[in-house]
């Protein structure tokens, strides 16, 4: 304890507080001083100043009024202050009442003696420490020293309150750091946690004395900004935060940039309850981070009726599974040295009881978000390598199958084991299956998916990274991941025929491939224009409407025999 410890002396006798004097001054290691307060009422601002170690607070008042109430307010408004309270005499439901109501501790007057007394106070004032100090350790992250979600959740649920009292609104602002993984990528954790220090700085710039800020974990933060009156002052605080968290960063000698892109929730309309503010606020920054630069976005009515059709969308989309309405079709990839049909992609379709047959694009983030991905990733791969032993078998040709894997799919402990097992009961060697990633997929979570890459390679399957030339992977990453092809984002081929600047970018791209050792792919090829062109340039297959389109297994099969003409 510190040698002077100031102690709030709050009743309404004037012999009790000469007694408590006299008594600490018989305690010669540490030096206390008392001030009496002889009011009940009034003390409660003093209580929460920080002029104080301790309060002693006499709980019975005369004529029915206890100090229950002052203990009430101190606790719920989180006082730091230890409270030991004194009565006359010992009563077992006063002491519950007031330990309850966040007493630290009991005292009976006329039975109290220095010993005691000097005992009460420092196991009072130790345990409030401790108590605070792992309240801390529990309501505060521990990098930026601001609050974390479990502390931020107890503001947003008093903030709901406060507003269903007053008939007002609030703004739940969900930040996500753009680039930051690359800076943590390439200068290491500790500049990493450098950077999220800063911004958390940075986000407490932005912020009024009523607001508040937290960290979710990783580079989400949090802000939760009272007393709003209308959506162009959110936006201007939005605006605010994109500004000083694009500002340059100079850590250890390196100049650096990211960005930030924010949803935002208003209360009621954007949500009536902690868990819905949440998650609208979280689906407004990812339609957010959809646009090139740091952007917001408000959580709309339009964004509501987004969440219904995602909501029927899920429980659609479980009853496929049970119904068996997924299915399948193929398009044939082509050996443009040989002209021969060489691998097969796998498409996903459904077949929607209302909304007819779906491409994979309209439902498939619906899988990812839900956890339906890893059914329909093992069914998708069993279903494929069923029809590719179908193909090989009455086309007699030694057929590759492709498949789109989603990086959700890397987070599951048995997808090694599961897929061991498909090929091994089908008898599919693993050289003939190849898994398709996208390069922005592969870059955002690098160490998850080449941790599953090489036990997955060693079973003999194959890698491509698909949409070559969208993301930011590295020369490194594509020597010493076991990456065998790539696809050559479709945008690229639009403008081939007029646009010299992307002709000269897909010649860079085929050949850094080919110098890497990898095959290049091209898809979404359309015209015979585009065909002459990429051959010219050395490309190796192609898939595409000027081939073929995408079939079901009976057609595709039928298709290939065609094509080799094959009896």
């Amino acid at each position: 304890m510190d040698r002077i410890v100031k102690i709030l002396f709050i009743d309404g006798e004037e012999g009790e507080y000469l007694l408590l004097a006299d008594l600490l001054s018989k305690i010669h290691h540490t030096d206390y001083q008392l001030v009496w307060h002889d009011r009940l009422d009034g003390a409660l601002p003093a209580i929460f100043g920080d002029d104080y170690d301790l309060v002693l607070l006499d709980y019975y008042w005369g004529n029915g009024h206890t100090a229950q109430d002052l203990l009430t307010a101190a606790k719920t408004q989180a006082c730091t202050t230890p409270i030991v309270v004194m009565t006359s005499e010992m009563e077992t439901e006063v002491d519950r009442e007031a330990i309850r109501a966040g007493a630290a501790d009991y005292l009976i007057k006329g039975h109290i003696d220095t010993q005691l007394l000097e005992r009460t106070l420092r196991y009072a004032i130790e345990r409030k420490r401790t108590e605070q100090h792992l309240s801390r350790l529990a309501h505060y992250d521990t990098l930026t020293d601001i609050p974390n979600r479990i502390l931020f959740r107890d503001r947003l649920e008093h903030a709901i309150r406060l507003a269903d009292r007053d008939q007002g609104q609030f703004a739940l602002m969900f930040i996500d750091l753009n680039g930051f993984k690359q800076v943590n990528d390439s200068f290491g954790h500790d500049t990493g946690d450098t950077m999220i220090r800063v911004c958390a700085d940075r986000l407490k710039e932005c912020m009024r004395r009523s607001d508040s800020v937290a960290r979710m974990g990783g580079d989400e933060f949090t802000l939760l900004l009272e007393n709003t009156d209308n959506g162009a002052n959110i936006a201007h605080i939005a605006e605010k935060i994109i500004e000083r968290i694009g500002a340059p960063y100079h850590i250890g000698g390196y100049e650096m940039r990211i960005g930030c892109s924010i949803g935002i929730a208003v209360y009621p309309d954007g949500g009536r309850d902690a868990e819905s503010l949440l998650k609208n606020a979280d689906m407004a920054m990812y339609q957010a981070k959809q646009q090139d630069d740091s952007s917001y976005r408000f959580f709309t009515e339009a964004m509501n009726k987004a969440v219904r059709l995602q909501l029927r969308m899920e429980s659609d989309l479980r009853a496929a599974l049970r119904l068996n309405q997924l299915s399948l079709e193929y398009q044939p990839r082509i050996d443009l040295n040989t002209g021969d049909i060489v691998a097969m992609e796998a498409l996903l379709r459904w077949q929607h009881p209302e909304r007819g047959l779906l491409d994979a694009k309209e439902f498939i983030s619906v899988a990812e978000d839900t956890g339906l991905i890893n059914d329909i990733g093992y069914w998708i791969v069993e279903r494929a390598c069923k029809d590719l032993c179908l193909l090989q078998r009455e086309c007699q040709l030694d057929l590759r199958m492709a498949v789109n894997l989603s990086v959700r799919q890397f987070r599951d402990e048995q997808l090694v084991h599961r897929l061991a097992g498909t090929l091994n009961q089908l008898n599919v060697p693993g050289r003939n299956l190849e898994f398709e990633l996208t390069e922005a997929s592969l870059m955002d979570n690098l160490d998850l998916v080449s941790l599953c890459m090489r036990p997955l390679s060693h079973l003999g399957l194959e890698f491509s990274l698909d949409q070559f030339g969208s993301g930011s992977c590295s020369f490194l990453h594509l020597q010493r991941l076991p990456i065998r092809a790539v696809k050559i984002d479709s945008r690229f081929l639009a403008a081939l025929n007029h646009s010299v600047d992307d002709q000269r970018l897909v010649t860079a791209m085929i050949n850094l491939a080919h110098n890497l050792g990898k095959v290049v792919i091209a898809e979404s090829v359309e015209t015979q224009e585009q065909r002459d062109w990429l051959q010219a340039a050395g490309c190796d297959q192609m898939q595409g409407y000027l081939f073929c389109a995408p079939q079901p297994v009976d057609k595709v099969c039928h298709t290939v025999k065609q094509w080799h003409s094959i009896a």
